[in-house]
């Protein structure tokens, strides 16, 4: 019986070890008004403080932010509404957006 407790004992802590490792990488896409360069330093600066991110990219003429990393769309949409910008999901973005 102490021969199989130990061996689930071990088995759960390589269990919590492989969920811990495990870091989901999500590529989130945003459409964001990208109209001049302080509200390009604002959003680089307030996406910088997500934790977990690998990458991230603006793109100008697009009117795009793409953040790569273990982070959500909702983070990407409340750090950006920080600093007074729209966003919407990518794949739901019309062609223009309100200005800020």
């Amino acid at each position: 019986m102490a021969a199989i407790e130990a061996n689930y004992k071990e088995l759960r802590e390589a269990i919590l070890f492989l969920k811990e490792s495990c870091v989901m990488t999500n590529v989130v896409e945003m459409k964001v008004n990208l109209h001049c360069d302080e509200c390009i330093r604002k959003i680089l600066k307030a996406i910088k403080k997500i934790e977990d991110i690998e990458a991230y990219d603006v793109d100008t003429q697009l009117n795009k932010v793409t953040v790569t990393g273990n982070v959500t769309d909702e983070q990407v949409i409340k750090v950006l509404q920080k600093v007074r910008k729209t966003a919407v999901k990518w794949d739901q973005a019309n062609q223009t957006l309100f200005p800020n």
